[in-house]
């Protein structure tokens, strides 16, 4: 197989695997997925070398439709991780006020300061 083709097979399994819902309790295999697979194309594409033939462009050119869309599906991705980290931090912040509710609370009220000696 040559190396454009499987870069065209790695970016098609890319494109299928961020094409798929997935809950957010199996987001991080998918992520370990997509990760293996970003990682083997870019050792697939340097081993790609001109000149192409007609196919070869044909195929150049799906490979980068795909990308497009598979950059835009990461980036949705990492905005609902990025929700996800700020919600969680939320609960965590408001869980510790209902722990200790006292905590960040200081406040001078009722000290009396004597200049007498």
């Amino acid at each position: 197989m040559r190396a454009i083709e499987k870069v065209h097979d790695v970016t098609e399994q890319l494109f299928q695997l961020v094409s798929k819902s997935v809950p957010k309790e199996e987001r991080d295999e998918q992520v370990k997925k997509i990760t293996t697979l970003l990682d083997m194309r870019e050792q697939d594409l340097k081993n790609v070398q001109p000149p192409f033939s007609q196919i070869d462009s044909q195929l150049f050119q799906q490979i980068v439709d795909w990308n497009r869309i598979i950059t835009n599906k990461l980036s949705e991705t990492k905005k609902e991780i990025q929700l996800d980290m700020l919600e969680l931090k939320k609960k965590k912040s408001s869980n510790q006020q209902y722990v200790n509710p006292f905590e960040d609370v200081s406040s001078s009220d009722g000290m009396f300061y004597d200049k007498r000696k």
